[in-house]
């Protein structure tokens, strides 16, 4: 498993630690992992959800730390 796969889980799984109330989809939200493609105003795109497919881990990364600070 590469290194940032290990990071993000343990990010993942922190994060439930301190919010158990949250459903594991609600973590994936607010730790920016799956994202809204218009995030001011995601009414204004029906709700979809942009595609994260080419996102480097890296990224994701960065994203969930910078949602955990």
């Amino acid at each position: 498993m590469k290194l940032e796969h290990k990071t993000i889980i343990n990010l993942i799984s922190d994060y439930l630690e301190k919010n158990p109330e949250q459903r594991f989809s609600q973590a994936l939200f607010n730790l920016n992992i799956n994202q809204f493609e218009n995030q001011i105003n995601p009414e204004e795109k029906e709700f979809l959800l942009r595609d994260i497919y080419n996102d480097s881990d890296e990224d994701v990364v960065e994203r969930v730390k910078s949602s955990i600070e």
